[in-house]
């Protein structure tokens, strides 16, 4: 795969405040690189609809029209050229309660039919007509997009599978949260450790050296080499299980397999149908399986939460407090702990989903690999690389 720089795109500094005029400065961002995107556009618009000569390996010349068919990026850069929300997929309308699911029959976006009521909503003025509404439900910001009316292009199609930060630096790194919190409510996490730091040296594999909760950053390669030896470190971890832990071993290390099956076998530079068919089976054993780690689920949003409703608990206790004698106090207050603490476990358990985006963005892997051959090759590690080379090495 050749890369070649074609343009330095203005990025703007990220703005932490929400005050009209960050909201404005925000505005201004957009335009800005909503005009970049259509004068780097505007040359291959051309060659689309009039063709452009083009040598070939045979010296012979040939009218040929270049169509964009693809966009390597991450998600987030995806979501921002789409024009979608950060829980939002680019190629589907999955609603965001049913990104943890395995179903995959959702319905394309039709980013003209996204347009047209963005244009409908701005010149009529007036939002009580459900635009918005609807606008939210599939997951769709109001504004331009960056690949709107380019001819003879599919605005979904252009999202490729990302290896690097969908599977390494995304589900990887909640594979082994999960883990780590597995290993150490059963009394195996020391095991694990002393496991980690004991393997031995291979060709091509980088040993560690630390702990795995040790490590305060983790890079692409670096998971991708923990992605060869993580299911043989729990394996081993988690041998000799007790009678009650027989079936919860099974099942973790059952997830465990299927995810780095799945991870192993998209990388793979030629598929067939019966390689695509693996993945898909691994992608099932994974949903299947992957209930085992439902509890270790709590987000920074659920444990906000919890906070917000212990301190509304305890407020509504310094009002209903009476006088009492000193000898019931000791056991109301042991029963007040008692229900915060069920309350807040049963908030828990509601918020406890798997409703990741990246865990959903599995299911977009295989159409990508019958379209275009594989995914390695549409994965931003490369774009990282020609960064470091075309433009680090280059300014320096």
């Amino acid at each position: 795969m050749a890369v070649l720089l074609l343009a330095l795109f203005p990025v703007a500094s990220k703005l932490s405040k929400s005050t009209k005029a960050d909201q404005y400065q925000r505005q201004v961002n957009a335009n800005t690189l909503q005009d970049v995107f259509e004068f780097c556009f505007v040359p291959m618009q051309y060659t689309v609809l009039d063709g452009v000569p083009i040598d070939f390996a045979d010296g012979k010349v040939q009218r040929c029209f270049p169509i964009l068919s693809a966009w390597v990026a991450d998600h987030m850069e995806s979501v921002t050229l789409h024009g979608c929300k950060s829980n939002a997929c680019p190629r589907c309308e999955v609603p965001a309660r049913e990104l943890g699911t395995n179903i995959k029959n959702y319905q394309a976006r039709d980013y003209a039919t996204y347009e047209r009521y963005g244009y409908e909503n701005q010149f009529s003025g007036s939002k009580s007509d459900g635009t918005q509404v609807k606008f939210r439900g599939v997951g769709i910001n109001l504004g331009q997009k960056v690949f709107h009316r380019l001819h003879r292009v599919s605005a979904p199609d252009l999202h490729t599978p990302d290896m690097l930060h969908t599977v390494y630096l995304g589900l990887f790194k909640h594979m082994m949260d999960w883990i780590q919190a597995f290993l150490k409510k059963q009394g195996q996490l020391q095991a694990f450790d002393d496991l980690w730091k004991a393997l031995p040296p291979y060709l091509g594999f980088l040993v560690p050296k630390n702990d795995y909760c040790e490590v305060a950053q983790w890079q692409g390669k670096d998971m991708g080499n923990l992605g060869r030896c993580i299911l043989g470190v729990v394996a081993v971890a988690l041998r000799q299980p007790q009678s009650l832990q027989v079936i919860p071993f099974k099942h973790a290390l059952g997830c465990v397999r299927a995810l780095v099956d799945f991870s192993m076998m998209a990388q793979n530079r030629s598929h067939t149908s019966d390689t695509i068919a693996y993945m898909e089976h691994y992608m099932d054993q994974f949903h299947w399986r992957k209930c085992i780690f439902v509890q270790f689920r709590v987000t920074k949003r659920t444990l906000a939460k919890v906070d917000k409703q212990r301190r509304e608990i305890r407020h509504q206790g310094t009002q209903m407090s009476q006088p009492v004698a000193p000898s019931k106090r000791r056991q109301i207050c042991d029963d007040d702990r008692e229900e915060e603490h069920e309350r807040c476990m049963d908030l828990i358990y509601r918020e406890l989903h798997f409703n990741l985006i990246k865990i959903h963005l599995l299911s977009h892997f295989s159409d990508p690999i019958r379209q275009f051959g594989n995914i390695p090759m549409y994965s931003t590690d490369f774009g990282d690389l020609a960064h470091k080379e075309q433009i680090k090495d280059g300014w320096r």
